[in-house]
């Protein structure tokens, strides 16, 4: 990943690395918004202290001006970033924006990197350095900001700290050469150390992120897969329709709630006649398509608040949650018969069934659900009966 640290130098070449660069833009763009006004502070911090030492106030006064509107074309540019990231922009369009933002950066580095040479050349020499140790805080606030744009805090270090040390041989006379050898020495160690240090914790940063994706990942996989599991546990594999399982639990819960609560609720109990012969005559892939056409129906004439399942076999039920009396429920029966016997064609076969059907309502068929069950139960098997007969 070192090659891939610097994200204006590399592209993603897969959908995961496209992930984790737009999530470290992300990350970048929530860091410097919130960094805008600390360098605007800054600034004003500068100024202040230069007008005590007594500097140009003109010169100051375009100084301020200039860093201040740049300042506010950061802080629009980070602001639409961010808006990019909340619309889900694609990683060229970030990109894009990202580079904008580097070249103002750099601009406010530059005028940064100028401000020491706004200062009087009489200016006490502990007030000269203590004007340096400031701009290197703001060079540690950079860094703080930019853990996830590397480039940005090293090209920023080397606008900052080569012109301190600019300044102060330009600055200094032959007396403080020992002290400027010194400053050389540690302005030229701290940029290599900075910037490796920015390196490291843009690796820690880099896996932070890539850990992070990873790990919304499994768990996305770990809940879809439960969310499979739950559905083959509760739905036949064939139809798509509810299993007997999903039927009971959930028989269950309407008759809890009309107990404690009141209401009706009925249930259907469908069984195809004539479709033995079908598994006979073409085979059980026909009849498979049969058993999926017929679940078709069923649900085409039924409500999304009803519940269809297919209690096995060519046998199914129909729990109906809401109605208002028995002649409804009759009614629903009719549709579903007259439905089911509809013709039909599969792979140029011509098909047409019958189905017997028993209806049952709570409480007047029975005070729980296994009674209403085998009342509806026995009320089909003696409508398959009497059309046999």
């Amino acid at each position: 990943m070192k090659k891939k640290l610097f994200l204006l130098l590399s592209s993603p070449v897969n959908e995961f690395e496209n992930r984790v660069y737009t999530a470290r833009i992300a990350i970048y763009f929530s860091q410097s918004i919130k960094n805008s006004p600390l360098l605007l502070m800054a600034s004003l911090i500068l100024s202040s202290y230069q007008t005590y030492l007594d500097s140009s106030l003109i010169l100051l006064a375009i100084w301020q001006s200039v860093f201040t509107i740049t300042i506010v074309a950061i802080y629009l540019i980070d602001k639409e970033g961010n808006t990019l990231v909340s619309e889900n922009a694609d990683y060229p369009a970030l990109k894009k924006k990202l580079t904008q933002r580097f070249y103002f950066g750099l601009f406010i580095g530059l005028l940064f990197s100028l401000s020491p040479f706004t200062l009087l050349n009489d200016v006490p020499l502990d007030h000269v350095q203590l004007y340096y140790i400031f701009l290197i805080c703001l060079f540690a606030i950079i860094l703080i900001s930019n853990i996830s744009f590397p480039e940005y805090y090293i090209a920023y270090g080397i606008l900052i700290l080569p012109s301190i040390l600019l300044h102060a041989l330009t600055r200094f006379d032959d007396h403080s050469q020992g002290v400027i050898a010194f400053s050389s020495f540690f302005l030229l160690f701290g940029v290599l150390l900075m910037s490796r240090k920015s390196i490291e914790m843009s690796k820690s940063a880099l896996n932070e992120v890539v850990y992070s994706i990873t790990l919304k990942d499994q768990m996305l996989e770990m809940i879809e897969m439960q969310e499979v599991i739950e559905h083959q546990a509760h739905h036949d594999e064939l139809t798509g329709l509810a299993n007997r399982r999903k039927f009971e639990e959930e028989a269950v819960k309407i008759e809890n709630r009309a107990k404690n609560f009141g209401g009706i609720f009925g249930l259907i109990y469908v069984d195809l006649d004539k479709f033995k012969p079908i598994n006979d005559t073409y085979g059980h892939q026909y009849g498979d398509w049969v058993l999926q056409e017929i679940a078709k129906r069923i649900t085409s004439c039924t409500r999304e608040t009803d519940l269809v399942c297919r209690m096995g076999g060519d046998e199914f039920c129909v729990l109906i949650k809401n109605v208002t009396d028995k002649a409804e429920l009759e009614h629903l029966s009719e549709l579903l018969k007259n439905r089911i016997k509809m013709p039909f064609a599969i792979d140029g076969i011509d098909f047409k069934l019958g189905a017997s059907m028993g209806a049952a309502i709570y409480p007047a068929d029975g005070k729980n659900v296994d009674s209403l069950v085998s009342s509806a139960d026995h009320k089909m098997y003696a409508e398959k009966k009497a059309a046999q007969s």
